[in-house]
């Protein structure tokens, strides 16, 4: 899944399961469930739902940009 289809999923509540483009793996298991995030070896529920989901998703793409650090 690419990262615009990871989040209309995220916004649907509907089961998904995607791998970003920072590597990171994300999931959804039961219609309207949390969203898991792979850690340590096991799939955790985020912290982060919904928006705030999208916001950090919008954020960690940001990051990832070059130029963006001061020099």
């Amino acid at each position: 899944m690419t990262d615009t289809q990871i989040r209309a999923a995220i916004r649907s509540g509907w089961p998904f399961f995607g791998v970003t483009s920072r590597g990171e793996v994300l999931a959804r298991y039961l219609p309207g469930g949390p969203v898991f995030s792979w850690k340590k070896n096991q799939m955790m529920p985020t912290p982060l739902q919904g928006s705030d989901l999208l916001w950090w998703l919008q954020a960690a793409d940001e990051d990832d940009h070059p130029g963006s650090a001061e020099t």
